[in-house]
């Protein structure tokens, strides 16, 4: 016999029930997905924050590290400015920089600038040594009154004012009666101090080509001219930071057509900015009212910063530069979503800014790195900035 209560019993859901229960299920779904999109969207403005953080801050500490050693080793005011050219023989290359602490060449329409630092790196103090005869050929011997300090291997540069300088490579200094003033810059191998062959990397062979194959005349004692040699050390540097392809690198200068030249320090950096802090006044110091212009007014006995130094600089003047000043903008790496109704973005409306009023009117332009014209607002935006005082400045000799 049925028992008809327990047969109503297993009938099951009703369909009014089942659609409710899967409409509760895709409410549910949907409030879960808004949840995961708001998180999602918050992660990415946070973590994209931090990244522009990160990479900004890590791209200042190596410039700034760098630029507290610019100056180290160049110790002879007279040189200063000079144009050096060389030659890389592994790379084929000719090198080409100017001697000074800190050189900036400036981005043309809120582009980035390009900072290049130099500093030598010889353990002993020394001041150029002297030609003690005019040079036959620009490969010939350089024949000095004192060679202290010169070991093979030694970065050298042979100076004259009023032309060019000349970057070599010392190969041997050898000890044996009437050889024992000269520096000799060969092509091929030469010994170094640990007694290892080791090629010579700087001395094309017949000198550099024209026109910067170069003779320098012998030192004149009743004129306080002619020919001069410097001491750079083994292994000196000469780097510039610029901005390639949304990333901050480091060009060692030293090095050009080698494939390990330039270095990728850090992701997502889109402005370099830079400075000179000139000492108009000659006290040792920058005012904190120094006015900001375009170059450096030489004349003017007033404290500066100027993002350019004028061609006709001359050691004095390239002396009084005693700080720079530098600004590091780094963007998020992944950018925001755009907002639907109107196709565009809204994460960054305004450029960065950083102190130096002669930035653009609009502040740091990050534009430059972006071919769409909107497309700089999807990402978020960190700038760092530091006043950096090129402190081997103040142990400059005054003597010419």
């Amino acid at each position: 016999m049925k028992n008809g209560r327990f047969s109503r019993l297993s009938r099951g859901f009703t369909l009014v029930e089942v659609m409710v229960g899967v409409l509760i299920g895709l409410i549910g779904t949907v409030v879960i997905f808004q949840v995961f999109a708001v998180s999602e969207g918050q992660k990415r403005t946070t973590t994209g924050g931090s990244d522009a953080q990160q990479n900004g801050v890590f791209g200042l500490f190596q410039i700034e590290r760098d630029a507290r050693m610019a100056g180290y080793g160049l110790n002879h005011m007279a040189l200063l400015g000079c144009q050096i050219n060389g030659w890389y023989e592994p790379g084929a290359s000719p090198i080409s920089f100017r001697l000074v602490p800190v050189e900036i060449i400036n981005g043309a329409a809120g582009a980035p600038d390009q900072v290049r630092l130099a500093f030598g790196d010889s353990d002993l103090f020394m001041a150029p040594a002297k030609l003690l005869q005019t040079m036959p050929s620009p490969a010939a011997v350089y024949k000095v009154d004192n060679r202290f300090g010169f070991r093979p291997g030694d970065l050298v540069v042979a100076a004259e004012s009023g032309q060019p300088c000349t970057l070599a490579q010392t190969t041997d200094t050898p000890g044996t009666p009437g050889n024992s003033d000269n520096v000799i810059h060969n092509s091929g191998n030469y010994t170094n101090q640990q007694g290892a062959n080791q090629p010579a990397e700087y001395n094309r062979p017949g000198g550099l080509p024209a026109p910067n194959n170069i003779s320098y005349n012998a030192w004149n004692p009743a004129t306080n001219t002619g020919g001069r040699l410097y001491n750079l050390g083994a292994a000196p540097t000469v780097v510039t930071y610029a901005i390639q392809n949304g990333q901050l690198v480091a060009i060692n200068n030293l090095t050009p057509g080698a494939p390990n030249s330039t270095f990728a320090l850090a992701d997502g950096v889109v402005q370099l900015q830079a400075q000179y802090g000139y000492d108009g006044s000659g006290d040792g110091n920058i005012s904190s009212t120094a006015a900001s212009v375009a170059n450096v007014d030489i004349v003017a006995a007033t404290d500066q910063w100027a993002d350019s130094m004028p061609a006709g600089a001359t050691g004095a003047n390239w002396a009084r530069v005693i700080a720079i000043r530098l600004v590091v903008t780094a963007r998020s790496i992944t950018p925001e979503r755009r907002d639907p109704g109107t196709g565009l973005c809204t994460a960054t409306t305004a450029d960065p800014r950083w102190i130096a009023p002669s930035a653009p009117p609009a502040g740091i332009d990050v534009r430059t790195s972006f071919a769409d014209a909107t497309e700089w607002q999807c990402y978020r935006y960190r700038s760092f900035e530091v006043v950096v005082p090129i402190r081997n400045m103040v142990w400059f000799p005054q003597n010419a």
